[in-house]
């Protein structure tokens, strides 16, 4: 695959409808096919889903007006409307205070960065599985563990996509080990900050709860949701000594800042990068270690994360 043959195929599919063509999954070439995931044997809804799933993903990595640019010329933006191409790029030229010719100029530079992009996705060689069958994935999400206080919180922020049509509500899970010994009052409870309400709470077990949460409004295939949330469990002297994140669904990127008491920090801490589920329980600290800095923060980045391993970090 080279980036000159996605360039080509990406202005093969902006004919029309672009990708709201019916035939636009016939026109796909075989590059945009491995950038995008699709198999052959995802029927057409499917790949057309991955294909619009993919390209609104990155073309947000682009600036402003060329993301602009390119969601008008695929045909992905909603107030951008026209069976033509040349009636997008007019609205596009308009838009711009430009004449038809420099917007078209215009969508060859987006298209042009944008194959760079879909060039890298394709030699990661992601699986059509990464895209999570139950409607959405995760692009960010950032953690903040406050380990320095009585009863410890972990607020969690993440940026969402729909991978789907009206998703109107999320299942979100923590798990928190504990004695089941524990009194009943040390259970794990969580608090919507902002982006949705909880409108349901299930008690999977002793140390695993499910929350329904629903959103301020549905979303659309390709459209992205920002929320945070907060979540307590246990006093810190009953909490095991780690934070692990393994991922269930698709994510694309994962930072996590702990808070140690400064007073008393770890002797050691250790990164966990890509362990098999429970490795980390008997895990052997080699050749990772992390500083704690002088406020007790320690500080993590993880990317392109593989579902069912753990990410996080493990002290003692």
């Amino acid at each position: 695959m080279q980036i000159a043959q996605v360039f080509n195929e990406l202005k093969e599919i902006r004919r029309g409808r672009g990708l709201r063509a019916d035939d636009v999954v016939e026109r796909v070439g075989t590059a945009l096919r491995q950038a995008c995931g699709v198999t052959d044997v995802d029927h057409p809804a499917l790949a057309r889903r991955k294909l619009i799933l993919r390209l609104t993903s990155l073309s947000a990595k682009l600036p402003p007006d060329l993301q602009l640019a390119a969601t008008v010329a695929l045909g992905l933006h909603s107030q951008a409307e026209g069976g033509f191409l040349d009636q997008r790029v007019a609205w596009l030229a308009n838009a711009f205070d430009r004449d038809p010719r420099t917007a078209r100029r215009r969508v060859d530079n987006a298209f042009k960065m944008l194959a760079e992009l879909l060039y890298d996705a394709g030699t990661r060689d992601r699986q059509a599985g990464s895209y999570s069958p139950d409607g959405w994935y995760v692009e960010t999400l950032r953690v903040f563990l406050r380990m320095d206080l009585d009863l410890p919180t972990l607020t969690e922020e993440r940026r969402i996509i729909a991978a789907v049509d009206d998703l109107d509500e999320l299942v979100l899970s923590l798990s928190a080990p504990r004695d089941p010994e524990l009194k009943e009052e040390h259970a794990i409870r969580a608090e919507m900050i902002y982006g949705g309400e909880i409108v349901e709470e299930e008690r999977v077990s002793s140390s695993h709860s499910r929350f329904i949460v629903r959103l301020p409004s549905p979303l659309v295939l390709g459209e992205q949701h920002d929320y945070r949330i907060q979540f307590t469990s246990y006093p810190r002297q009953w909490m095991r000594p780690y934070y692990v994140f393994t991922p269930l669904r698709r994510c694309e990127e994962f930072s996590l800042r702990v808070r140690f008491d400064a007073r008393t920090p770890p002797e050691e801490v250790w990164r966990i990068n890509g362990l098999p589920a429970k490795a980390y329980e008997d895990f052997v600290p080699h050749d990772d270690p992390l500083l704690v800095d002088r406020l007790g923060d320690v500080a993590l980045e993880f990317h392109d994360l593989q579902q069912g391993l753990s990410y996080g970090v493990q002290w003692r």
